[in-house]
């Protein structure tokens, strides 16, 4: 199938990654001004209250905040660790994903890094603050498939059964916006479907059907996670808690330009119940070339920008993540307290506990 050069391919990825450090870089070092602040010079007690209050200790909200993101960092390190897994120690697997990008195994593997960090770091983070950290062991309920390569240990999650929301590839090519309203059709379906195989012996046909349904998962989870943390951003009080959030938040944005080039080298796939239907998208037909958001609606009554979207609480809150991971059916075996327990900590982050 036709592929980006080796060379062009690395140079591209690295200017993704590039990109997204360097807007950690700013996000964490920006301090917000006060509005109506005079911006030609500011009164120095005002300024030294400003500073004195953005280094308060993180409000109730902050910490529901972190607790959220901590849970949702645990659930995303469980579910890469199964794809680092398979793509270390299961050579079809590993076969499989090299047959659409031949980087996808060493970006599962990285990925699942990075979550882990972000998991350790933010519970550690609120320790160190007196708040109590986020412990999900309590739910790693879900058996792993008799697999070579997987560990048998309990999971939090379930990714033998996936519904996979592939909105986002068009959303983020579009020039409309869904916090004003905009919604985007499926690019493919991927309707209860596996992401890794169940037993070792699919064929390979269903091995390929198997990887193109997990490429869209990592791209998905990625975008979500994207949104997720920059609508926060708004509602953090501490400026150490939101140095925190921004920071990761870019991390977030990193992963997704990554896996969201992947998917310019899937080929059409289709299975016999058409509950796996992908198109090709190695050529122009989907504009799939194009990997960066286009400019969008941001803030009405001004010029459109290249953004993240959405960043709505109402579309990308924690409350709406707990949703599209329990629509996606990720939580197939768990009893309902784990249900319970995220709608919980999901409601403390957008306020409304």
């Amino acid at each position: 199938m036709p592929t980006l050069s080796s060379d062009v391919a690395t140079e591209r990825r690295t200017f993704l990654g590039l990109a997204g450090l360097a807007g950690a870089g700013l996000a964490t070092l920006a301090t917000p001004v006060a509005l109506g602040a005079d911006l030609r010079g500011s009164d120095p007690q005002t300024s030294a209250e400003a500073e004195a209050s953005s280094h308060r200790h993180p409000t109730k909200r902050d910490i529901a905040i972190l607790r959220f993101l901590a849970a949702a960092e645990l659930i995303e390190t469980d579910l890469w660790q199964q794809y680092a897994e398979l793509a270390q120690g299961n050579p079809r697997y590993r076969d499989a994903l090299e047959s659409i990008d031949d980087d996808l195994p060493i970006y599962t593997v990285d990925v699942t890094e990075d979550e882990l960090s972000h998991a350790e770091f933010i519970n550690a983070y609120l320790h160190s603050v007196g708040a109590e950290p986020v412990n999900l062991d309590r739910f790693r309920v879900i058996a792993s498939p008799p697999v070579t390569g997987l560990k048998q240990i309990g999971r939090l999650t379930n990714l033998t059964d996936l519904t996979v929301n592939t909105s986002y590839f068009k959303r983020y090519q579009s020039t409309e916006n869904p916090d004003f309203g905009a919604t985007f059709d499926q690019i493919a379906t991927i309707r209860d479907q596996p992401a890794i195989p169940t037993s070792d012996s699919v064929d390979d046909q269903m091995l390929a059907g198997i990887v193109r349904a997990a490429a869209f998962h990592f791209a998905w989870v990625e975008q979500g996670g994207t949104s997720l943390y920059d609508q926060f951003v708004p509602y953090i009080s501490s400026r150490q808690v939101l140095r925190i959030v921004s920071s990761i938040y870019a991390t977030e944005a990193v992963h997704y330009a990554i896996f969201r080039d992947t998917l310019n080298h899937i080929t059409a796939f289709q299975n016999g119940n058409n509950k796996l239907v992908v198109p090709d998208l190695t050529g122009n037909r989907h504009d799939s070339s194009h990997v960066f958001p286009k400019r969008c609606t941001f803030l009405s009554d001004l010029p459109t920008c290249s953004v993240i979207r959405p960043s709505s609480t109402r579309l990308a809150g924690a409350q709406a993540a707990a949703n599209a991971f329990l629509a996606s059916n990720l939580f197939k075996g768990q009893p309902p307290a784990f249900a319970q327990a995220l709608t919980a900590l999901a409601k403390a982050a957008d306020g409304d506990a």
